[in-house]
């Protein structure tokens, strides 16, 4: 495994807040104006890695809260029909 499949490896380990919390230190490192193009070039990639993992966590958890939401409207069916 090179060094960049292990970067992945080890990004996509990472939960929704530190991917978050990486996010925001590149854009402060990117508008400070200090970096070097290639650094800045870098930052950037990372970032755009970074942003996709975040959207992908926020569309599984999104998933995850509509399957729970259908659960439990059968659930609360099924209780009412029980009732009735």
């Amino acid at each position: 495994m090179g060094t960049s499949e292990k970067q992945t490896a080890g990004q996509n380990d990472l939960t929704f807040e530190q991917a978050l919390a990486n996010l925001e230190e590149i854009i402060q490192r990117m508008e400070s104006g200090e970096a070097p193009l290639d650094s800045l070039i870098t930052h950037y990639q990372t970032g755009v890695k970074m942003l996709k993992l975040c959207r992908e966590k926020i569309e599984a958890a999104e998933i995850n809260i509509k399957e729970v939401q259908e659960r439990d409207e059968e659930l609360i069916k099924k209780d009412f029909e029980d009732i009735v």
